[in-house]
């Protein structure tokens, strides 16, 4: 086998895809009730390592994070809702990278030693911005305060020590317009989103490009 046919079947074989599903606070004035964790994360960097072809690039230890693109897509499983996928492009230069169903302690617990609620409970951070009469983006106000987009995803790096990795990070959520929903079609929303990792370095904030709710690709 050549080389790079060998780079390209152990790419292939080590390509993970994970999946992580979050059941958020439900109310009448929650806009977003269900949403979904998708990563795709392709470990090219941590792949090309191991097979001594390249050398380990020196990315910084505090993940840093690209916007790529956002889809609306018309759900097909329910009327007035859109279906939302953004997907973001990683590089971090330790690798320390996502959260296990286990970590539950501090620094990782819901809430801190004074009870406020801990926001590295989570490790993917999302807010949600809406177009007001101004031309300008304004947070959305959610009618509870324990109600956010954030959410956690998984251990990246499985190569059991420190690495370089980069890849994806596509995160879906299901957004529905109801009567009863802040959220109507016709309103322009964006996203700010950030990531940390394990040692809670949190990455630089992206903004999304804006979209238009009801309006499908």
């Amino acid at each position: 086998m050549q080389e790079n046919e060998r780079i390209n079947f152990l790419v292939k074989k080590f390509r993970d895809n994970y999946y992580m599903n979050k059941l958020l606070f439900a109310s009448h004035f929650s806009t977003f009730s269900l949403a979904k964790l998708t990563l795709n994360s392709i470990l090219f960097v941590g792949l090309f390592f191991l097979t001594g072809c390249f050398s380990e690039p020196d990315y910084p230890n505090t993940p840093q994070i690209e916007f790529v693109s956002l889809e609306n897509l018309q759900s097909k499983v329910r009327a007035n809702t859109d279906s939302v996928v953004i997907t973001l492009f990683f590089q971090d230069g330790d690798g320390d990278l996502g959260l296990t169903s286990t970590d539950t302690l501090p620094p990782f617990s819901d809430r801190n030693p004074d009870g406020t609620v801990n926001r590295f409970r989570h490790n993917f951070f999302a807010d949600v911005e809406r177009l007001n009469e101004n031309g300008e983006f304004e947070p959305i106000i959610f009618a509870s305060q324990n109600f956010n987009l954030n959410s956690r995803f998984p251990v990246l790096n499985t190569l059991e020590k420190e690495t370089a990795l980069e890849g994806d990070l596509r995160y879906s959520l299901i957004l529905f317009t109801t009567s009863f929903s802040p959220v109507q079609k016709g309103d322009i929303l964006r996203y700010k989103i950030s990531i940390a990792d394990r040692k809670l370095n949190e990455s630089n904030v992206i903004t999304t490009e804006p979209m238009t709710v009801g309006v499908y690709q």
